[in-house]
């Protein structure tokens, strides 16, 4: 997939994780404290996602990623030098990232609109290491991991997830509704409240041993992609995306 991805410029990359207005709003999910002392060791006030044992990062704010401190076993997150967020040429445009973040941050996320040329597609690329370690110990472990991401987007729309990992893939969709890829179509899965609600913060996990993919080997290049479909103007807004541990 990576040859196919044209890397957006770093200036274009500021516009992806603009800074958010600082007034509140409803996140839909119960507020949620990235933030934390210095000096405090206890994790029971995080959101209940920053909460576990181990990390694997790839899109996360500045607070949370302190939050979680020595509990980040590796951190894949866009630099512009040896990750990067890969979109394949003028299928997604930058959009404007408004309000809080999904942990209540005034901080940036994903931002993206589908352009003009029928379809969409954009993927975080791991390019440095060039094979990626390996972070599940065992796959008895498979079902303490998490895949994590939040979403925010419009009623009666659906955008599908890819995972990657050691030459196999995972797909799932968010959101509401179904989006068809490859002719196949899927239906987005409910949300960890239950229930999607449009215009917030959504939370989805997705166990590791239901994708049926080895996480106990090294993997290369894309960790995860979205699609959007081909509908111009239809918006992803996603954040807190990683791998953890309960």
């Amino acid at each position: 997939m990576k040859k196919n991805f044209f890397k957006i410029a770093t200036i274009a990359m500021a516009a992806l994780f603009t800074v958010c207005a600082c007034n509140k709003e409803n996140n839909g999910n119960g507020g949620n404290g990235g933030l934390k002392d210095d000096e405090d060791e206890d994790i029971s006030s995080l959101h209940a996602s920053l909460q576990g044992s181990e990390y694997v990062t790839i899109a996360l704010d500045e607070y949370s990623t302190a939050a979680l401190g020595k509990r980040i076993k590796a951190s894949y997150q866009v630099d512009d030098a040896n990750v990067f967020l890969y979109v394949w040429e003028n299928t997604y445009t930058a959009g404007t990232a408004s309000g809080l973040n999904f942990y209540g941050e005034a901080a940036g996320w994903t931002s993206l609109v589908v352009g003009t040329v029928g379809w969409s597609g954009a993927g975080w690329c791991v390019v440095n290491p060039a094979t990626v370690p390996a972070f599940v110990d065992s796959s008895s472990d498979l079902s303490k991991w998490k895949f994590h991401i939040a979403y925010k987007g419009a009623a009666n729309v659906a955008h599908i997830v890819i995972l990657y990992w050691a030459d196999q893939v995972y797909k799932f969709a968010v959101g509401q509704g179904s989006l068809e890829d490859a002719g196949v179509a899927y239906n987005a899965i409910a949300p960890v409240s239950g229930t999607f609600t449009p215009g917030v913060w959504n939370e989805y996990e997705i166990s590791l041993d239901q994708t049926g993919m080895d996480y106990t080997k090294p993997t290369t290049g894309n960790l995860a992609a979205i699609l959007s479909g081909g509908v111009t103007g239809t918006a992803i807004d996603v954040d807190a995306i990683f791998f953890y541990k309960k």
